[in-house]
């Protein structure tokens, strides 16, 4: 077992030891109570994994996010786990998968390459919401926390879990001894979680970050609206320069690769802020348009529960808002609805051998309406192709019931866990901690418990929340029909740290394990220098991919 002490609980009960690594805010009575059934422990309020060791016995619980990872590996017959991942594979001999980091680049829809496998070969995560029990019998999996709909949920009943689930989580993060802070976007979440912090405090700073030659207005209107709804809420505009631009200052040991590394400028910024206020305890709205809302996986769902009406609705809702035709994105749901899992990844594997123009970038309907997904990029070297399309053709084997948009969901909640593990590191560093109670595990079960297609409406932004803080926080806050679009300041920070992304790229370790065409990822380069249309998600992730190789390799780990 290897366990980061960092933000570790241990809690002794009479003949089971508990371990808690994140954020539980039940006591130790509770926790003790709780700890003989991991579904009923892991429902306590916070974000946190658990591992429960009882005589001949352990079992794991992962968060529903899996914001505090468990990593476990049965190489060689014997059980390791722990909550890094490189530690665990220290143990089993350090090498890479290739397939997996290749699925990281294009993005195929599949939860057991993208979530269950790791950078590492032999070294598994345990999956959002998981759980895993061995003992002298075996191993068995089960679930922690449900992360599917609950067929009988009524809207109203969802809206006034939530309600209670997103109370508590605030006001079980505020301590007399440590004085609270917030975002500020703009945006409904982080709004509202201010709102909610503002009557457990005296006073709460909260902070809006605006670029400096490309603030986005609506942002900071929105911001400064809200900032006058409430006395206790003391509004500050931090303004970012060019070194808080994405693309600089990323750090040398990110545990695994994620692009969320490359742009903590504002984040380091708006952080700092918090410290030199006074505050201890920084709340940020991550998570909160995942679980409030749902991709559009849920027509393809729709289509294939027959449920035709409602998709016919909403087809007609997004192709108005989208300037599509409805009745293609019908179609295409329809078609999409008549594919079953061998169809929908060996075609994923063919398309990966096709080349795409430089321009390619994946349409709307192409990325959104999808079951598995659409290969982001033909930037793969053969040697990476060949290794997905092999973990994809076995992964076609597997029994699948999950439906589309489910696949999707978990798929984002670990990319939003990992997310808030890089805000998370940020605010360490300078003495904050930084809490997105939108990921506390019983506020994704219960927003999750609704299904997809009654979590979203395209008329109106996040439903669910609105209903459930009508009367908490002011209206006003739910009248914004707009969203922020930051896309500018990716362009104006590759622009800044051109050379060094060059230089990056033209030796690149990722060329050299044969994970990518490296010309090709130069070609994008230059296109996102010129101003061009630009695969950012797929370009990102090769270079949050290259920076964790360099400084893996150092150790010299093998492929």
């Amino acid at each position: 077992m290897s366990i980061d002490r960092g933000e570790c609980r241990v809690v002794e009960g009479r003949d089971r030891t508990t371990v808690l690594i994140g954020h539980c805010f039940a006591d130790d009575d509770l926790v003790r109570v709780r700890s003989g059934d991991l579904r009923a422990l892991m429902s306590l309020p916070g974000a946190y994994s658990a591992v429960v060791v009882r005589d001949q016995q352990v079992g794991l619980a992962s968060d529903a996010s899996a914001q505090f990872p468990l990593y476990v590996s049965t190489s060689g017959g014997d059980v390791v786990f722990g909550s890094r991942a490189h530690a665990v594979a220290e143990q089993i001999g350090v090498r890479l998968d290739l397939g997996h980091l290749a699925a990281q680049i294009v993005y195929p829809l599949v939860p057991e390459l993208l979530v269950s496998r790791t950078a590492f070969h032999g070294v598994r995560q345990l999956e959002p919401g998981a759980a895993l029990r061995w003992s002298a019998d075996g191993m068995s999996r089960m679930t922690a926390t449900p992360l599917t709909a609950v067929a009988d949920t009524t809207f109203d009943d969802c809206a006034e879990e939530l309600r209670e689930c997103l109370r508590i989580a605030v006001s079980a993060r505020t301590s007399i001894d440590s004085k609270m802070s917030s975002d500020f976007s703009g945006g409904l979440d982080s709004t509202s979680l201010a709102f909610l912090a503002a009557p457990h405090n005296e006073a709460v700073p909260v902070v809006t970050y605006a670029q400096d030659g490309a603030p986005v207005d609506d942002d900071l209107r929105h911001a400064e609206l809200c900032g006058r709804l409430d006395p206790r809420l003391k509004h500050h505009v931090v303004v970012g320069t060019g070194e808080h631009l994405p693309y600089q200052s990323w750090p040398s040991a990110a545990e695994l690769p994620h692009p969320s590394y490359l742009a903590m400028g504002p984040t380091r910024l708006r952080v700092a802020a918090a410290a030199s206020l006074g505050a201890m305890v920084h709340l940020v709205g991550e998570g909160g348009d995942l679980v409030l809302g749902a991709p559009l996986g849920y027509f393809v769902d729709l289509a294939r529960h027959r449920d035709f009406a409602t998709l016919w609705q909403r087809c007609s809702a997004w192709g108005r808002l989208r300037q599509r035709s409805p009745l293609a994105l019908f179609r295409k749901s329809v078609a999409l609805a008549s594919t079953n899992r061998r169809q929908g990844l060996t075609g994923f594997v063919r398309q990966l051998e096709r080349a795409h123009p430089e321009s390619f970038v994946p349409s709307w309907e192409e990325h959104n309406i999808t079951s598995w997904g659409v290969p982001l990029c033909d930037w793969l070297a053969p040697r990476a192709r060949e290794a997905l399309s092999r973990q994809l053709i076995a992964a076609a084997e597997d029994d699948d019931r999950m439906d589309a948009c489910d696949r999707t969901t978990l798929v984002q909640l670990d990319f939003a866990g990992a997310t808030q593990r890089a805000v998370r590191e940020t605010g360490a560093a300078q003495g904050v901690e930084v809490h997105a109670p939108f990921l506390d595990s019983e506020v994704v079960r219960v927003c999750l418990s609704l299904p997809a297609w009654r979590r979203c409406d395209p008329t109106s932004p996040k439903p669910l929340l609105r209903k459930a803080l009508a009367g908490v926080v002011p209206q006003a806050v739910f009248g914004r029909r707009t969203k922020g679009d930051y896309t500018v300041t990716s362009y104006q920070g590759l622009r800044r740290n051109l050379t060094a992304l060059r230089k990056m790229l033209d030796e690149p370790v990722s060329a050299e394990i044969g994970l990518i065409e490296p010309v090709r990822v130069r070609r994008a380069l230059e296109r996102a220098a010129r101003g061009l249309e630009t695969a950012w998600a797929p370009l990102n992730q090769v270079l949050a991919v290259e920076l964790w190789l360099r400084e893996l390799t150092r150790g010299d780990a093998d492929v």
